[in-house]
């Protein structure tokens, strides 16, 4: 499932030039995986943070790496967090006062990532550490180094990342093969004015979204309650139904990898989605064709009083250049919703970073991990404003997202997102996904266009059910 992008046309199918079209489309890609706020720059970030006679971070004493030059598999150097960090970790940066070592960071194009990882994971022996999408970590993680006893070693406290991270880092066997590096959970946003003008409360289930939705569109018919997203585009049609099957019950597969989607529950609560632009009504009836970036402009120019997407959309919502002039000042947010009677148990995803086997820098690799995946070092990031364009309040532990600082410096949003994360899970983690995820995400459009959603979801069971047999998950 491709990720959240913060631009208005990405993977469109109006084309200019196919030639323009597609260079667009593959930077679209990138920002997408990323959760991208535009063109980024890299700027200063203070000095060494190191308590004295001893060594911050976990990182060892004494230098025992001093001289090494890892080179790490990434893309997108771009992205806010990654242009901070590649400061920190370049020649005469924090990273190398701290260890001696310095990082190249391979800045791969995003639509090359996946397919270059599995190459250097099977074949390769360039790169020492590597960052990748969770949902494509099945292809090779056996191929990654076991974390644990590093983990255990440096008495890192796993408690402090939200589960759904950490089950997306580790193998089927429980090995931790990568530490958690960039993550989003999903928020739900709001029009403050509005719903204080109507004496609404925050809605805290999909129930009192549509209820509530109904009272605003009756008050002012040319407002959607809420803007919602249907087109078959990298899967992000199904960030908001997961949220509901899974706050409801139901799941995508069981145990055993079988689809159980179409369940009773499942049925209910895909009906419950489906009905929002069906039966209830409460949202653009043109969502069919809107995939991320036009349900998130619906929200910008105030045509939509609600809408459920990353968290790092705030940045977007809260510029002046961005959004229309009733939405400035009035975008409030909070986790996204639950199930009444249910769960909330929305989609969260992470960027875990790990160490190849066949790399011959495995300890350094490791001072370098700790170092990009501390709390410290995060919010160090998260909390540094001085260069506008390099803003990102994207962190991964619970006690970074609740730090004092990095919430002024972030209008609160990071401990509304370690609300979100406490409840939050990951996708499968299955070699089958991508194939999987085009099955769901064709049916859910399909169901939103007016097939009949028991029908099929059947359909969708069936051909998930034989993806998994030729993938050889089950007999």
């Amino acid at each position: 499932m491709n990720r959240a992008d913060p631009k208005t046309t990405p993977q469109r199918t109006d084309k200019a030039t196919s030639a323009s079209s597609t260079g667009s489309l593959l930077r679209q890609r990138a920002k997408l995986a990323l959760g991208l706020a535009g063109v980024l720059v890299i700027g200063s970030l203070g000095p060494v943070a190191q308590a004295q006679g001893s060594v911050p971070y976990s990182l060892k004493s004494g230098k025992p790496y001093n001289g090494t030059k890892l080179k790490f598999l990434i893309c997108c150097a771009t992205a806010g967090q990654f242009a901070q960090m590649i400061k920190l970790t370049a020649p005469g940066g924090e990273f190398e006062k701290l260890t001696g070592i310095t990082v190249q960071w391979e800045n791969t194009p995003y639509e090359s990532l996946q397919q270059k990882i599995l190459i250097e994971a099977t074949t390769g022996s360039t790169y020492d550490a590597v960052g990748w999408v969770d949902s494509w970590g099945e292809a090779f993680k056996q191929y990654m180094v076991p974390l644990n006893d590093r983990i255990k070693a440096d008495k890192i406290n796993l408690a402090d990342y939200p589960k759904a991270y950490i089950q997306a880092s580790s193998d089927k066997d429980g090995n931790i093969v990568g530490m958690p590096f960039r993550g989003h959970p999903l928020v739900l946003f709001y029009r403050k004015d509005v719903l204080s003008g109507l004496k609404l409360p925050v809605p805290k289930t999909w129930q009192d979204v549509v209820r509530e939705s109904k009272v605003i569109q009756q008050k002012d018919p040319k407002l959607s309650g809420l803007s919602t997203m249907y087109k078959v585009s990298a899967g992000q049609n199904l960030f908001s139904w997961v949220s509901l099957l899974w706050g409801n019950g139901g799941d995508i597969l069981d145990k055993q990898g079988h689809a159980v989607f179409n369940s009773a529950k499942g049925m209910q609560a895909t009906q419950t989605y489906i009905d929002f632009i069906r039966k209830d009504k409460i949202t653009n009836p043109a969502a069919t064709t809107f995939a991320e970036p036009e349900a998130s402009t619906e929200f910008k120019q105030g045509r939509a009083a609600m809408w459920v997407g990353w968290w790092w959309y705030y940045a977007q919502f809260s510029d002046p250049k961005a959004v229309s002039a009733d939405v400035l000042n009035n975008v409030g947010f909070a986790p996204a919703p639950g199930w009444a009677g249910g769960t909330a148990a929305n989609y969260a995803l992470v960027w875990p970073l790990g160490i190849f086997k066949n790399s011959k820098n495995q300890d350094a690799a490791w001072e370098f991990i700790k170092y990009v995946s501390s709390t410290g070092v995060q919010q160090k990031v998260a909390a540094n404003r001085s260069i506008p364009a390099e803003a990102d309040n994207t962190i991964v532990t619970f006690s970074g997202m609740n730090n004092a600082k990095v919430n002024a410096a972030n209008n609160g949003i990071p401990k509304v997102g370690a609300a979100a994360l406490k409840t939050a899970r990951a996708l499968p983690q299955v070699k089958t996904w991508a194939e999987i995820q085009s099955v769901l995400e064709i049916g859910v459009n399909k169901m939103a266009s007016g097939d009949d959603v028991k029908a099929t979801l059947d359909q969708m069971a069936t051909d998930v059910d034989a993806i998994q047999k030729r993938g050889g998950l089950y007999q």
